[in-house]
C-alpha cells in the first residue's frame, strides 16, 4: 500500500485544530502528536517541515512505532496538493519520545512560502500489532 492511499480523502481538509493520533489496548498507549509545519531551524538551507513526536506507555518496555506522514500545500477550505512525504519506524521506550519527521532530510525539500498542512497516519508494529488513528496539524501559512 502507497503511502498516498494510506490517507484517507477525507484528510485532504481536516479541521484547524490540530490533532493527535492515539491507541490503547493490548497493554500499550501511544500516543502521536504532529507538530505545525514550520521552517526548519537546524538545516543550512531554508527548509518547510514538520514533525511528529510519539510516547508510549503501558506494560511493555518497549512499542515499535511506524508513522507516515503527508505533508500537503493549500487552503484551510479546498484543494491541497501532496508536496512531501515520509515512513519511517522507530522503538519507543517507557518515558522517551521518538522524533519523526516530514519530510526526511535525504528526501525531497519543500521551500515555497505557502499554506501547509501535516497528515498522519500511525501503526504499533510489535508488540501487538494496531492501527494508531489519523492525526493532523493546524493549517498554517508560511512566509
Amino acid at each position: 500500500m502507497g503511502l498516498a492511499s494510506a490517507v484517507p480523502p477525507a484528510a485532504a481538509t481536516p479541521p484547524a485544530a490540530p490533532l493527535a493520533a492515539v491507541l490503547e489496548g493490548g497493554g500499550a498507549h501511544c500516543t502521536a502528536r504532529p507538530q505545525n509545519p514550520h521552517w526548519s531551524s537546524g538545516a543550512a538551507d531554508r527548509r518547510i517541515l514538520f514533525k511528529t513526536r510519539v510516547s508510549c506507555s503501558g506494560t511493555y518496555p518497549a512499542v515499535s512505532v511506524r508513522i507516515d506522514g503527508q505533508l500537503l500545500r493549500g487552503p484551510l477550505v479546498g484543494p491541497k496538493a501532496l508536496v512531501a512525504v515520509s515512513s519511517g519506524e522507530q522503538t519507543v521506550r517507557g518515558g522517551k519520545v521518538a522524533t519523526f519527521y516530514t519530510p526526511l532530510a535525504g528526501a525531497k525539500q519543500v521551500s515555497a512560502p505557502g499554506w501547509y498542512t501535516g497528515v498522519i497516519r500511525g501503526r504499533i508494529i510489535a508488540p501487538q500489532p494496531r492501527n494508531l488513528d489519523d492525526g493532523h496539524t493546524q493549517t498554517v501559512l508560511l512566509e
